[in-house]
């Protein structure tokens, strides 16, 4: 098949940087042989990729042989990672599937909670095998049929299924309670303690091949000051006694990955009056001013329009339908969900929130998760700065469809367009305690 690679090259997002680095990947003769059979539709997707992702263009440099994965579905089944049989192949296994999904990501066919989903659901499968290499590496002998003591609540994005590109993996753990255990409860907490530490090591590892995922556990009790498991006791405890708001809304996103799930519902159901409010009292109004006044104070201090933070971000609509959530989920118990888009909609239905309202979020929330992960689709990096430079701004419009990166309209749709859904955004911010 012949291509007009002049063409297409001209097409990507930086065309100068495109056309050095597809004439690298050719000098290699299956690349050679698998371009010229490609149709031009993904020959000019496969140019965006390696125009737009330093490190995924880095990982086709070292693994030549994964052009042929490009248009395989992401093989997130249990039974396709459970056998990997160290890091190594945990790690290859990572970028293999985030080449597929970033594949499909640019493609620009699919629903994009879909791709938020499989970028999720690769994550909990990572973790997953990660905590059965290190406890299979440094099991001991007398415990290797006892059933997991502990689970493993992801919180944030991935509670959410709405992970990005490079989000740090929110997690808190949890383990059996003094009553449930036939050995020394401290030493058993040690002992699930430096699992966790091993863990953590070998998630945040560096290698050539890259690293697995960033691990953040300040969202348990006490945040970094805390132990980095409680039993399910300690955590009830805890929280009976917590005013703190934001917590409230950290666990509106928790979901059962890993680990004793039956643990993990007795947790849930013992802190259901928590997390969802039955009465709305002036010391709680008076917890969700000052969210919100933290927040506007927050995107005053920023440089660069950050698109999580930033006034009319993803922030404004998440601590919207969060509030909304926790205040009448009770009443509401369909309203229980950690996924934002399926509670906007279930605040459709509700009556909540008005029907052409929920299509305008609907649109602008998934507008702004997608150029988050354009900018974290760059370089690995957990970067929210949409760029003030034109050439930098450029690529990213030109990246999401509004037009060839040398047309000086692309950036001005883009401009346009985003204006409009952050608009969208802000209102719902301010519509939140509007008197304040």
């Amino acid at each position: 098949m012949t291509h007009n690679y002049s063409f297409l090259l001209g097409q990507a997002p930086d065309p100068e940087s495109a056309t050095l680095r597809f004439e690298r990947l050719i000098q290699d003769a299956g690349w050679r042989d698998h371009v010229e059979k490609m149709a031009e539709a993904d020959l000019a997707v496969l140019i965006q990729l390696i125009s737009m992702s330093h490190f995924l263009f880095r990982f086709l440099l070292r693994h030549p042989e994964a052009i042929s994965l490009l248009h395989n579905p992401p093989a997130l089944e249990a039974g396709r990672f459970a056998s990997l049989p160290d890091m190594h192949a945990l790690r290859l296994y990572k970028y293999q599937e985030l080449l597929k999904i970033t594949w499909t990501d640019l493609c620009g066919n699919h629903d994009y909670r879909q791709v938020l989903l499989h970028l999720s659901q690769l994550a909990e499968n990572v973790i997953v095998r990660c905590l059965q290499l290190v406890t299979i590496r440094h099991k001991h002998p007398s415990h290797q049929k006892e059933p997991a003591q502990f689970c493993v609540f992801a919180m944030g994005k991935l509670g959410a299924r709405e992970l990005n590109y490079s989000s740090d993996v929110d997690l808190i753990f949890v383990c059996d309670g003094d009553d449930d255990l036939r050995r020394d409860a401290h030493a058993f907490q040690e002992e699930v303690t430096e699992q966790i530490r091993r863990f953590n090591q070998a998630m945040e590892e560096t290698t050539e091949n890259g690293f697995l995922y960033r691990v953040d556990l300040k969202l348990r009790p006490w945040g970094r000051s805390g132990a980095l498991v409680l039993s399910v006791d300690q955590t009830e405890h805890y929280y009976e006694a917590s005013t703190e708001a934001w917590e409230r809304f950290a666990w509106l996103r928790a979901r059962i990955i890993a680990g004793n799930s039956a643990l993990g519902e007795d947790l849930l159901e013992r802190l259901q009056p928590f997390i969802y409010l039955r009465t709305l009292g002036s010391d709680d109004l008076q917890r969700f001013i000052e969210i919100k006044g933290q927040m506007a104070q927050q995107r005053r201090q920023q440089g660069s329009w950050n698109v999580k933070l930033g006034e009319g971000g993803i922030r404004d609509i998440e601590f919207f339908i969060q509030m909304l959530q926790a205040v009448n989920a009770s009443a509401r118990p369909r309203l229980k969900t950690t996924n934002t888009m399926d509670a906007l909609q279930e605040l459709v239905q509700g009556g909540f929130v008005a029907s052409e309202d929920g299509r305008m979020i609907h649109d602008a929330y998934l507008f702004l998760r997608r150029l988050e992960n354009r900018l974290q689709m760059i370089d690995e990096q957990q970067t929210h700065q949409l760029p003030d430079q034109i050439e930098q701004r450029t690529k990213i419009a030109c990246s999401l469809g509004f037009g060839p990166a040398r047309e000086a309209r692309t950036v001005e749709e883009f401009d346009r367009a985003l204006e409009q859904h952050r608009k969208i955004s802000l209102a719902c911010f301010e519509r939140i305690l509007p008197s304040t």
